[in-house]
């Protein structure tokens, strides 16, 4: 196999693969992680796209994607100068693979799933930013890297919950104190295991134990358990 067919920016096929491994109700809100990388980068999110992420991570709202989804069409038409281009075609087939999982009648193209990654990786050209691209990639590949973590999340509001605990790990607790610096996927493989306690009902002292251990065992730091402690508080209110 080629370089290229290994590029999930140029091989449709690749990003065929990743959205059809994932089970329809995961798909939204694997979809709206990936589209929510470039919040940070865009100076003015476009009311219409902040507006998709509530429908995204409310299943009974779903159906309203389809709505969304032409307001930003209607949007991407009366603002042709708009840049990057790629994001507003992305925040689309995010609308549309959010309405298709609502099983609502005359769902939009049954791949469009298929161009997320691609498509998704293509917008980060316009901000030559290698963080970006890498944070997009990570999300794009959050299964693939983490495949015990997929059986565990299984329902829409999990996805959210984990994307909750990804934010707060990395802007909230951050003990290397990178969150300005590196890539975003840095954390990212504690997630699955923060994630794993919170489902089974730890409490604050059981999660900070383990942040704290994280902190000062894995990574080496002078990290506090009063900090853990105020972090755990955190997640466990994100539910």
């Amino acid at each position: 196999m080629t370089t290229e067919q290994y590029d999930i920016k140029t091989n449709i096929k690749l990003g065929q693969e990743i959205f059809e491994n994932l089970s329809n109700d995961l798909r939204p809100g694997w979809a709206g992680l990936v589209l929510s990388r470039f919040d940070h980068y865009i100076k003015n999110i476009p009311t219409l796209i902040s507006e998709l992420y509530p429908i995204i991570d409310d299943k009974d709202r779903w159906k309203e994607a389809h709505e969304q989804f032409t307001k930003i069409r209607v949007f991407g038409l009366e603002n042709k100068n708009y840049e990057p281009e790629n994001y507003l075609r992305l925040a689309e087939l995010v609308a549309k693979v959010t309405y298709n999982a609502s099983g609502q009648s005359a769902p939009f193209d049954s791949d469009s799933g298929h161009y997320i990654a691609s498509l998704a990786l293509k917008a980060t050209e316009y901000f030559d930013d290698n963080r970006l691209e890498e944070e997009v990639k990570s999300a794009i590949l959050m299964f693939s890297r983490n495949k015990k973590f997929k059986d565990n999340l299984t329902a829409a509001k999990d996805f959210l919950l984990y994307k909750k605990i990804d934010d707060i790990l990395w802007f909230d607790w951050d003990p290397i104190g990178i969150k300005d610096l590196a890539p975003r996927d840095e954390y990212q493989s504690y997630v699955p295991e923060i994630f794993g306690l919170v489902k089974a009902n730890a409490n604050k002292q059981e999660i900070a134990n383990r942040l704290y251990k994280l902190e000062t065992e894995n990574m080496g730091m002078n990290g506090t358990i009063e900090n853990c402690l105020t972090i755990a508080d955190k997640i466990l209110k994100a539910q």
